[in-house]
C-alpha cells in the first residue's frame, strides 16, 4: 500500500514539476498557463479543483452521520454547474480574454474601469479571507487520511501534505496545477465509480438490499430530512440544494474559464463537467452509506472512507484509494493556494505599489507569497477547530455570496457601477460571516441570505451611483515589464 502511494505522490510531483517547462516566462503563463487549455484539461481541472478533500472526508462523512438526505446536493450541485458552464463560462472566457483579465479579481476591475483599484483590491482580500480558511480544510482532511490509513500522527500528515504541495505548484505555477488535476482527476472519477458500485452490488446483495439494510440500521437514513422535520428540514433541504448554486461565485474554479482554449473548449467542457458532477455527488455520498453498514462504530465520520479503504481493500488497492484521496486533497488546495497567491502578490501589490515590476520579480514575490499563505493555512489546519465539511461550508458560502451574483450581473448586463459591485462583495462577505453566528444558522445555510443581501446592495447603490468610464485594456496595462524568469 505504501510503495503505490508513494509511486502515485512521484507521478504527480514530476508532473508539476515538468510544467514549468511548458509555460511561457511572463505573470499570464504562470497564473493561467497562456489561456490554451483544452476542453478535458479545463473541464476535469475545474472538477478536481471543485471536488476537495470535502468530496471523501467531509461529504462521505455526513453522509455516514446523516443518512440519504445528503443527496439534496446533488440537484444543488447540477444547476450550479448548469449556471457555470451555460451561462458563466462562455462570456467570462470571451470577456476575460478582451480585457486582458487575469484573474476574477483583476475582471471585475478592469470592466468596470476602476482606475482607484477598488474593487480588484477588495475582490482579493475577500479571497485570501476565505481562501486560508478553505485551504485549511484541504489540509486537515490529509491529516485524517494519513492518520487513519497509514497511521502518520495527524499533525505530521497535515505538514507533508502542504510542503508536498507547495513544492510542486511553486515551480511549474498554474500548468502544473491544471496538469497534476488533471491525473488526480482521472484517479478520483474511477474510484467514485468503481468502488460503490463494486462494494453495493458485490459485497452488499444489491441495491435493494443494500437500502433495506440501511432501514433496519436506523430509519433516519433514510429520511429525506435527515430526522428533521418542519422548518428545520425545509432549511436542511434548502441549504443542501443551495450549496451547489454557490459555483459561480468560486475564485479557483472560473479562473479554469479564464485559461480556457476557445469557445469549443468551453462548449465541449460543458459535457463532461455534467458528468462529472452526478458522477462525484453520488459517489461521494454512497461512500458514507456504504460505511454505515460495514463500519457501524467510529469516533469521528470524517474517517469513514479511509478507515471502509483500510479493512476492505487489498493493500494496493488501498494505495491507489490513498491516492484519490489525495488527489481530491491536493487538487484543491494547489488551486486555491495559487488564486490566493495571486490575489495577495498581482493583484494587490500592482495596486498599491505604483512601480513597474520584471515578470522575474513577479514571479519570485508569488512564490514567496505561496509559501507563506502555505504556513498560514497550515497553521490554522492544526489548531483542528471545525470539521471538514463545516469549514468548506463556511468558505464556499462566503466566496459565492461575493462574487456569483456580481459576475453574472457584470456578464449579462451594464447596470452595475463601480460602487454597486463593492457594496455587493462587501454586504455578501459580512452577510454570510454575522449569519454563521447567528442561532438561525441551523435553519438556513448563510449562503442563501449573504447571496440576497449582495444582489439587493449591488441593484440598490448602483442606481444611486454613476458609471465609471471603461478603460482601455492592452497588455501593456498590467504594470510588467518583459524579461526572462530563472
Amino acid at each position: 500500500m505504501i510503495i503505490t502511494f508513494l509511486l502515485y505522490l512521484t507521478l504527480v510531483f514530476a508532473i508539476g514539476i515538468m510544467a514549468e517547462r511548458f509555460i511561457t516566462k511572463s505573470e499570464e503563463g504562470y497564473y493561467l498557463g497562456d489561456r490554451n487549455f483544452g476542453p478535458v484539461a479545463t473541464a476535469i481541472s475545474a472538477g478536481a479543483t471543485d471536488t476537495s478533500g470535502w468530496i471523501f472526508i467531509g461529504a462521505a462523512g455526513y453522509a455516514y452521520a446523516a443518512g440519504i438526505s445528503t443527496m439534496w446536493m446533488l440537484p444543488g450541485f447540477v444547476a450550479g454547474y448548469f449556471i457555470n458552464w451555460f451561462i458563466v463560462a462562455p462570456k467570462l472566457r470571451e470577456s476575460g480574454k478582451d480585457t486582458n483579465a487575469l484573474s476574477l479579481a483583476d475582471f471585475f476591475g478592469k470592466k468596470l474601469g476602476d482606475k482607484t483599484n477598488l474593487i480588484k483590491i477588495t475582490a482579493s482580500i475577500i479571497i485570501a479571507i476565505f481562501f486560508i480558511a478553505y485551504m485549511a480544510s484541504q489540509l486537515t482532511a490529509a491529516g485524517k487520511a494519513l492518520d487513519s490509513i497509514l497511521s502518520i500522527q495527524f499533525n505530521t500528515g497535515l505538514v507533508l501534505s502542504a510542503a508536498f504541495v507547495i513544492g510542486y505548484a511553486i515551480f511549474g505555477g498554474y500548468r502544473s496545477v491544471v496538469w497534476t488535476d488533471v491525473t488526480q482527476g482521472i484517479i478520483m472519477l474511477a474510484v467514485l465509480i468503481i468502488f460503490p458500485l463494486y462494494m453495493i452490488l458485490g459485497q452488499l446483495g444489491g441495491f435493494g438490499k443494500f437500502f433495506k439494510t440501511l432501514q433496519s440500521i436506523d430509519p433516519i437514513l433514510l429520511s429525506t430530512g435527515g430526522g428533521s422535520t418542519g422548518a428545520a428540514a425545509f432549511g436542511v433541504i434548502v441549504g443542501l440544494v443551495g450549496f451547489g448554486l454557490g459555483e459561480p461565485g468560486q475564485p479557483h474554479i472560473v479562473q479554469r474559464f479564464l485559461s480556457a482554449k476557445d469557445e469549443a473548449s468551453v462548449k465541449s467542457g460543458t459535457i463532461i463537467a455534467m458528468f462529472w458532477v452526478i458522477v462525484v455527488m453520488t459517489g461521494s455520498n454512497l461512500l458514507g452509506l456504504i460505511g454505515r453498514i460495514l463500519v457501524p462504530s467510529i469516533n469521528d465520520p470524517e474517517y469513514v472512507f479511509p478507515n471502509l479503504t483500510l479493512d476492505t481493500m487489498h493493500p494496493i488497492l488501498a494505495g491507489i484509494v490513498l491516492g484519490a484521496i489525495f488527489a481530491a486533497i491536493q487538487s484543491t488546495f494547489s488551486s486555491q493556494l495559487m488564486v490566493a497567491t495571486q490575489a495577495l502578490a498581482s493583484d494587490i501589490l500592482k495596486s498599491v505599489v505604483k512601480k513597474d515590476f520584471t515578470n522575474k520579480q513577479l514571479v519570485k514575490i508569488s512564490r514567496w507569497t505561496m509559501i507563506g499563505l502555505g504556513l498560514v493555512a497550515t497553521g490554522i489546519a492544526l489548531m483542528n477547530i471545525e470539521a471538514v465539511f463545516t469549514l468548506v461550508l463556511y468558505a464556499w458560502a462566503g466566496l459565492g455570496a461575493s462574487f456569483g451574483p456580481l459576475l453574472i450581473m457584470m456578464l449579462y448586463s451594464n447596470f452595475v457601477t463601480k460602487w454597486g459591485a463593492f457594496a455587493g462583495m462587501v454586504s455578501g462577505a459580512v452577510i454570510t460571516i454575522i449569519w454563521k453566528e447567528t442561532p438561525y444558522a441551523a435553519y438556513l445555510y448563510e449562503l442563501i441570505p449573504g447571496t440576497i443581501a449582495a444582489i439587493l446592495a449591488i441593484v440598490i447603490v448602483s442606481k444611486l451611483t454613476p458609471h465609471q468610464p471603461k478603460i482601455e485594456q492592452s497588455p501593456e496595462s498590467n504594470h510588467i515589464k518583459e524579461q526572462e524568469v530563472t
